[in-house]
């Protein structure tokens, strides 16, 4: 007996002492609704659908840090999407594609390397009144081209709160040796910043993509957009614009607009979220997309609410661009989707943990 509870005693004093020098954290999200879509592809008719991921892509992640000594922390981030109506990955090529960095924080901000959200992304989801979910969020614009993501094989900074201005930088290589791909190809770098205090927030980003031209070399794609959100009372309205200028082969280039303007209302505990986004491309034919989205969103804990959502989208010009929520989307982007009028409407709940 006296030797068990020295087992034990010495096994609970380890234990202690790793617990002192590592924390590490389960997260995630579990979202799923069920609803109609229609992608309006000549032939095709409303589909009852099983959603997952409509306000929120469904993930589950694995976050820690160390406390290295002198206000210094080792920090690490793993991120995977799932999906909830097949639990399927929600990504085919990798599993970790959602995050995985590792790096180091402290009182100079977060350095990180590894696969993270570009300064763009993060910068346009601070004034998104949908929070880049249910559909005809902002994704319908970055998604669609806007905005790249994601970067892998990057170099990633975020600068600690100044007063309420975040700042994000980021250096991505693509790795190209100008052997199989031309040298430059996938390199991507981009700055962000955030002020968020008070009802205010502002934003503003550039991040520029190098891209093979076919050519033998690269050309470049600027990427770039502003936004601000305000609140008074019970609402709150916003307003963003985003350009997307890629070069062409041999000259000139092709310039995705966009505007759009967002709306909040508080009823009781919820909210009524209204987004309306206009897309244009300068190419022959005047393509662009107007997309139209109304939701209710109604919290019953701190962790879970329950959701409605309404979106359609309409593609005139030659354009086929598709509705986005945050983890799905509706509409076809090829030449199936060229003018076409996508609708989805979704009931879920969406918890996180």
């Amino acid at each position: 007996m006296k030797k068990s509870l020295l087992t034990l005693a010495v096994l609970g004093a380890f234990s202690g002492a790793v617990a002192a020098q590592t924390n590490v954290t389960l997260y995630g999200i579990a979202d799923a609704s069920i609803g109609m879509a229609d992608t309006d592809v000549q032939g095709s008719d409303n589909a009852v659908h099983v959603f997952s991921g409509v306000q929120s892509t469904s993930r589950f992640g694995i976050r820690g840090s160390e406390d290295l000594g002198s206000g210094l922390r080792a920090i690490f981030n793993i991120e995977s999407g799932v999906d909830f109506d097949t639990g399927a990955a929600s990504n085919g090529t990798s599993f970790w594609a959602r995050r995985a960095v590792v790096g180091l924080a402290g009182s100079f901000g977060e350095i990180r390397l590894g696969r993270d959200y570009t300064p763009g992304y993060s910068s346009v989801g601070s004034t998104d009144v949908m929070g880049m979910g249910l559909f005809g969020n902002w994704r319908t614009y970055t998604n669609n081209g806007g905005v790249q993501t994601r970067a892998s094989n990057g170099l990633h900074y975020m600068s600690p709160n100044w007063g309420g201005f975040t700042l994000r930088a980021m250096y991505a290589t693509g790795e190209a040796d100008d052997v199989t791909r031309p040298s430059g190809d996938g390199d991507i770098w981009g700055l962000s910043g955030v002020y968020a205090k008070g009802p205010l927030t502002v934003q503003g980003y550039y991040q520029s993509l190098e891209f093979d031209n076919g050519l033998g070399g690269t050309d470049d794609e600027s990427q770039y957009g502003l936004g601000a959100q305000y609140r008074f009372g019970g609402f709150r309205v916003a307003l963003n614009y985003g350009m997307a200028d890629a070069d062409l082969p041999g000259g000139g280039s092709v310039e995705h607009e966009a505007w759009g303007i967002g709306l909040g209302a508080k009823v009781g505990v919820g909210e009524v979220l209204f987004n309306y986004i206009q897309q244009e491309v300068d190419l022959a034919g005047d393509p662009e997309a107007k997309s139209f989205a109304i939701a209710y969103v109604h919290p019953v804990s701190k962790r879970t609410n329950f959701y409605v959502s309404y979106g359609q989208l309409e593609n005139d010009g030659g354009a086929n661009f598709a509705l986005q929520a945050a983890g799905t989307s509706v509409g076809n982007t090829t030449a199936a989707g060229i003018d076409r009028e996508p609708k989805a409407f979704a009931v879920g709940i969406r918890h996180r943990f």
